[in-house]
């Protein structure tokens, strides 16, 4: 296709036609121009684009749309005033149906590629009831002060800020609480140093609840200090999942998509029968969403959880289900594991763990390799460090057996993966 070429210094002002044959784990859609592969964000598969040359390498380029010269088959109206400028969503774009069988695709590749084996396995991705109005928790960025701040979120590819006044993935309460800090910000009524604040919500209660995130953290969560909330003294939040009650703060992690935690809780149990009954591990635990399910299971179990707030926040939601056999251990999990393991393997039949985005690493992996357990159950929300870290456990000792995604995250190009590994 000829490129049509624009005034410009040498040349970094090239537009040309493209045609996206697919999009790919990022978000972005991916076409190919003159032997080299392009990268435009905010494409859909099918669309016929005019894009202009943002950045050249050797065997790639990045764009960015001048025009739609025909849209593809799945091409919708975003929902969201901000889509394309605010850099929390990437595919608003494209009709729902398509970002779910997209993220199947992705994930599918991934193993197919990296686990030949897994070609026999059925690879699956799980819709969400709903794809807006779906978040229950947020991240919120704050600069500025009086009727001068902003707030909102970070712009694409940016840590400049877009002014936000409602987000149509939050559910009610949610955009209740953007609503009531925007307000204090505004009107100067905050802590004017302050920068990031999260929210969360309870539908069910018809709550929500913030706090100050201090910036020094690893995953930006703070312990218990200054909380807003709906609800004068009451910054804790109960969510009913299955058959039973979560108290949840904003100063701890929980997973964001409502309709969706269940099912999730549902794979990770149906992933679990069948590995015993005598001892489970639950590593990343949280607050204990999969570690109270197991406690009903198991025998004996032990939840290792690193942030001081959510491991006491598991301890306590174990209490209130009446579960005395499970053990709570604030501590991190490679540190922990080396210490367990000075003493002798501790014999667990199943290991359950759900690192955060940068996945488990190295020293959990072969620690988990020296211990053999039966069943390894990893849940993951970045399929890249999922597949890096289940290479680290040798073909010999244990095989692939189910992959399932979910998609906790409609609009992104985020997922969820469940994947269940068995002892040879």
């Amino acid at each position: 296709m000829k490129s049509v070429r624009t005034p410009g210094r040498l040349g970094s002002l090239q537009a040309f036609e493209i045609t996206i044959e697919k999009v790919v784990y990022g978000g972005m859609g991916l076409g190919r121009h003159e032997g080299k592969v392009v990268f435009v964000p905010f494409s859909t598969a099918g669309d016929k684009l005019l894009v202009r040359v943002v950045q050249r390498k050797k065997n790639l380029i990045r764009a960015s749309i001048e025009r739609v010269l025909a849209p593809g088959p799945t091409r919708r109206e975003p929902d969201c005033i901000h889509f394309g400028t605010c850099g929390g969503c990437q595919w608003q774009h494209m009709d729902y149906a398509a970002q779910v069988e997209t993220k199947r695709l992705i994930l599918q590749e991934l193993f197919h590629h990296r686990f030949p084996e897994t070609r026999k396995l059925g690879i699956g991705m799980k819709p969400s009831p709903e794809f807006l109005g779906y978040r229950s928790r947020a991240r919120l960025q704050l600069r500025g002060f009086g009727k001068e701040s902003l707030v909102g979120f970070y712009r694409f590819q940016s840590h400049d800020l877009v002014d936000v006044e409602r987000c149509p993935l939050f559910q009610p309460s949610l955009n209740q609480a953007l609503a009531a800090i925007r307000e204090q910000w505004k009107e100067g009524k905050a802590d004017p140093g302050a920068m990031q604040v999260e929210l969360i919500c309870s539908e069910q209660e018809g709550r929500w609840a913030s706090s100050e995130i201090e910036r020094d953290l690893e995953e930006g969560f703070s312990s218990l200090g200054k909380i807003e909330a709906s609800a004068p003294n009451r910054p804790l939040l109960t969510r009913t999942i299955g058959e039973f009650e979560y108290q949840v703060a904003p100063q701890v992690f929980f997973q964001a998509n409502d309709f969706m935690i269940s099912e999730l809780v549902s794979v990770v149990m149906e992933s679990v029968a069948g590995a015993g009954h005598n001892s489970a591990l639950d590593l990343f635990s949280g607050i204990g969403l999969f570690s109270l399910p197991l406690g009903r299971r198991f025998r004996n179990v032990t939840a290792v959880e690193s942030a001081p707030e959510a491991g006491r926040m598991c301890r306590e939601n174990a209490e209130g289900a009446g579960l005395e056999n499970i053990r709570v251990v604030c501590a991190d999990a490679s540190a922990w594991m080396r210490t367990i393991a000075a003493v002798g393997a501790p014999g667990f039949d199943l290991i359950v763990l759900d690192p955060p985005r940068t996945g488990a690493g190295v020293t959990v992996m072969e620690q988990i390799t020296d211990w053999a357990p039966k069943r390894i159950v990893y849940v993951s929300c970045d399929p890249q460090t999922l597949v890096r870290d289940l290479a680290l456990l040798p073909e010999r000792d244990y095989g692939i057996d189910s992959i399932q995604g979910l998609d906790l995250f409609p609009q992104t190009y985020h997922f969820e993966t469940v994947v269940r590994l068995q002892r040879h």
